[in-house]
């Protein structure tokens, strides 16, 4: 779907055309309006439109003017000028313009609607002609390893896709790797402190490990690699099916002494080639979709409990790992943290994480005292977080039962837990939403009074920039707010107050109250207060006398 503007100094006109055309049947998904050349042009440096239908007559900015004035800032969207009948010289003005359409007034609108379809598919047309969708790819391409990276770290801290999604993103990812392959996982760490080093030849050391890593690694294995939160260099391996491994006796002896033997050899080229020294955890194998994130778990498990202030050693996972203790709740602690959504006030996905971490327990049978406290005040410090972001005390964001806030003892079982998790969730989802219908409700006041201050020279930039939003923004947030657009109630209040100081101040001549309300040319200002009142400002100053 395309975006239209409309542009006419005569506000019946744009009305009826935004009521009367069939506009989601021609592609048009969204049309805007502006009473003038220079509100159209201050719209468009800051939202864009697909096609400009515009009036060629009007004062201050013309239509001709308003589209050359666009096209120093996008020269590819599309213009209809609407004119006037025997307006011969504008329209060869136009055709120099290279407009795209030209119709007479009144506008015919079948006419129209023809001409937005041939316009609709030119633009269409252009995309393609333009390589944009093949340009489009070439960036998808140049930043794979990015998304691959991406895709392997959200993999290993648990956030798992469907089995099939995963298979279309391996696949559009060009990565060799299927949901059930036999995989193993090596991590590295880089030995060299950052007291050492500065970050820019960290950065390199740590690129030029990786590349002499994938090396090491490709004679034998498929290689994903990725470098994770903590610095460590990340490798999923997968055994490549036209070498000698394939043919062994014992294929999955032969790959792990490979693996083992390629990955001793990778610390020998790091300490030969680059002068310095990585410790290296190589894990077992396992299916990729199921036991991904147990091999990463263990291996960070493994260097924050064994390897400690030693350096260039060699660690094989399964003669390193230790008893998970019972009580551990994994998807508790996963990132993004219940902090971290709270941040961006994600709270589908703070509901999804709770119900992840209530079925691990269960799933677990890990129902004890201990899990159950370690839960509680998992939540609570997440609300607390919540409360004193937004100024609040507990007892505001979490009303009920304001004498047993603190105290856990109150939950005999997991189940009351889980209750009492939701509810607070209700109560500070709906808090959040009043404390957001309010504080949307001072911008338009704030707006509002900032117009009524400075009639005379307010735009939808300038009331934008005093409340400290994007123009677009605040045209659509002005307009769900109040059913109108913000264009018309700057115009209804301008008319408002014109009428007010045509009864209150007969001593002001109609220029006068012209310019006090932002209107600098007495013509446009009598034309369009003949057309809202039926009267001009003159004759109803006399009559109302």
């Amino acid at each position: 779907m395309y975006e239209l503007l409309i542009v006419d100094d005569h506000s019946h006109l744009v009305d009826s055309l935004d009521r009367n055309m069939p506009w989601r049947e021609l592609g048009i998904g969204k049309v805007h309006k502006a009473f003038s050349g220079e509100e159209a042009l201050e719209f468009c440096k800051s939202y864009p439109v697909d096609i400009l239908l515009t009036d060629i007559r009007m004062p201050g900015i013309s239509g001709l003017e308003l589209i050359r004035q666009l096209k120093k800032y996008d020269k590819h969207f599309k213009s209809i000028l609407l004119s006037g009948f025997g307006e011969w010289d504008y329209a060869q003005e136009a055709i120099r313009q290279h407009v795209d359409g030209y119709l007479l007034k009144p506008v015919d609108h079948e006419e129209l609607a023809g001409m937005l379809r041939r316009l609709t598919e030119a633009l269409r047309l252009e995309w393609d002609e333009r390589g944009k969708q093949q340009r489009a790819m070439n960036v998808i391409r140049e930043h794979m390893p990015l998304f691959r990276e991406k895709l392997l770290m959200d993999l290993l801290q648990g956030r798992k896709p469907s089995p099939e999604l995963l298979e279309e993103k391996l696949a559009y990812y060009q990565l060799p790797f299927r949901p059930g392959d036999s995989v193993a996982m090596c991590l590295l760490r880089i030995e060299s402190s950052a007291e050492e080093l500065n970050w820019r030849d960290q950065s390199l050391l740590a690129s030029a490990v990786a590349n002499i890593s994938e090396e090491t690694f490709s004679d034998l294995f498929h290689v994903w690699h990725g470098r994770d939160p903590y610095e460590y260099e990340v490798f999923v391996l997968k055994a490549r099916d036209d070498t000698w491994l394939a043919q062994e006796q014992q294929p999955e002896l032969a790959r792990q002494q490979s693996l083992e033997l390629l990955a001793s050899r990778l610390q020998q080229h790091v300490r030969h080639f680059l002068k310095s020294s990585i410790s290296v955890v190589v894990s077992h194998w396992q299916d990729l979709s199921h036991g991904l994130r147990g091999m990463y778990r263990d291996s960070l498990s493994v260097f924050a409990r064994q390897l400690g202030g030693g350096t260039d050693l060699f660690i094989r996972l399964q003669d390193a790992a230790a008893a998970e203790m019972p009580y551990r709740v994994h998807s508790l602690y996963e990132s993004p943290t219940f902090i971290q959504l709270f941040e961006i006030g994600q709270w589908e996905a703070i509901r999804a994480k709770w119900d992840a971490v209530f079925q691990e327990v269960a799933d677990k049978r890990m129902e004890t005292r201990e899990t159950l406290l370690e839960l509680y005040h998992h939540a609570m410090g997440a609300f607390s977080f919540f409360a004193h972001k937004n100024g609040l005390s507990l007892h505001d964001v979490i009303p009920s039962e304001p004498d047993k806030l603190g105290d856990a003892n109150r939950f005999r079982h997991m189940r009351q837990l889980q209750d009492w998790v939701q509810h607070a969730l209700e109560q500070l989802q709906e808090l959040t939403k009043s404390e957001w219908n309010n504080e949307q409700a001072a911008i338009i006041r704030k707006v509002q009074q900032f117009i009524a201050d400075r009639l005379a020279d307010a735009t939808l930039q300038s009331a934008a920039d005093h409340v400290g939003l994007h123009p677009a923004y605040l045209s659509s947030l002005f307009k769900s707010k109040t059913g109108e657009n913000l264009s018309d109630y700057l115009y209804r209040t301008r008319m408002q107050r014109a009428r007010e100081l045509l009864l209150e101040r007969p001593e002001l001549k109609v220029s006068d109250v012209a310019s006090a309300i932002g209107y600098h040319k007495p013509q446009y200002f009598i034309k369009l207060f003949k057309e809202h009142y039926g009267l001009t400002p003159q004759d109803y100053r006399h009559k109302s006398f």
